[in-house]
């Protein structure tokens, strides 16, 4: 694999871009040009499909993290109809979503009884999608902010970081402030793109792709893959109770009909193809199930994206 010049592979074996930006330039990035400017996934305003996929991936991850809390195991699934809507555990506890973006994951833990905390270097993307939620975040520098948690001895039953800890100049330093923060039985949960996979590296040898389209300069400094991200969780503290996959939107690239990197037309169709498929199953499966699905697909290294759930070593 040629691998770009701006990269290298560090000590716990994930890629990091050689020479990262200072942490004034990337605080200015994101408080004044990230959001404000379109230069992130979020949109304007989501569909029907969009926001379906929001919450089931939400419930999802509830169901995990809540059966890896002792006091709030979810009772043992019903041997009811397979077809029914999964139930969601219910319960409570203190939920701190760091770089909580528009605010998905404030709304669906504060509508179950959560006392919720966001972080965030802007409000802006918050205050346009959930503006009810403005008095529950505080926003700025995150690792300020997290430091003045920790002084005051704050901690929390779940901490959050979805899609943040690829944007971070220093991942190892992130989560060893996050362990300062969590409750003895608290979890972790870590959402980031699932970069230079066995898949994907096939798919650049075989000449399927043409470049690392993954390689985001200077949105992404880090670029994980699970035995990084294990690597660096063991490394800072953390155990990794469980990592999940989700649909692997990759697997479309192996066929020139579908490939949305030399074909970027057909790339909306993968992608409202990928909504249904994980619709369809959180819609209509068992959580239990659709968590085991999902736990084996990260298995195998398949999925665009890895959640891992980690726990105090």
């Amino acid at each position: 694999m040629n691998l770009p010049d701006t990269l290298r592979l560090n000590e716990f074996g994930f890629y990091e871009i050689k020479d990262k930006p200072t942490p004034e330039a990337l605080r200015a990035y994101y408080a004044e040009h990230y959001y404000q400017e379109n230069l992130t996934t979020y949109q304007a305003a989501y569909p029907p499909a969009e926001l379906e996929h929001i919450e089931g991936k939400l419930r999802l991850r509830h169901w995990v993290l809540e059966s890896l809390r002792p006091a709030h195991r979810p009772a043992p699934p019903a041997a009811a109809d397979p077809g029914a809507p999964p139930e969601t555990p219910s319960g409570g506890g203190t939920f701190l979503d760091i770089g909580c973006g528009e605010g998905w994951a404030l709304a669906y833990f504060q509508r179950l009884g959560w006392e919720v905390l966001g972080l965030d270097f802007s409000s802006f993307s918050l205050e346009r999608f959930h503006p009810a939620l403005r008095p529950r975040l505080r926003p700025g520098d995150m690792y300020a902010e997290l430091e003045k948690l920790a002084g005051a001895a704050r901690q929390f039953d779940v901490l959050w970081l979805d899609n943040v800890l690829e944007h971070v100049l220093d991942p190892a330093a992130l989560l060893r402030l996050c362990r300062r923060l969590v409750a003895p039985a608290g979890v972790l949960v870590v959402d980031v793109p699932n970069d230079f996979s066995a898949l994907q590296q096939h798919l650049l040898a075989t000449g399927e792709i043409d470049r690392p389209f993954w390689v985001k300069l200077p949105d992404h400094l880090s670029y994980f893959n699970q035995t990084g991200l294990r690597n660096l969780a063991g490394a800072t503290g953390w155990h990794t109770t469980k990592i999940i996959g989700d649909q692997a939107i990759d697997l479309s690239l192996l066929s020139p009909h579908t490939n949305y990197v030399r074909d970027p037309a057909v790339g909306p169709a993968a992608h409202q193809a990928r909504l249904a498929q994980d619709n369809l199953l959180l819609r209509t499966a068992p959580l239990p199930a659709v968590a085991a699905y999902y736990e084996a697909l990260a298995g195998v290294g398949l999925g665009r994206s890895i959640v891992a759930f980690l726990q105090p070593d």
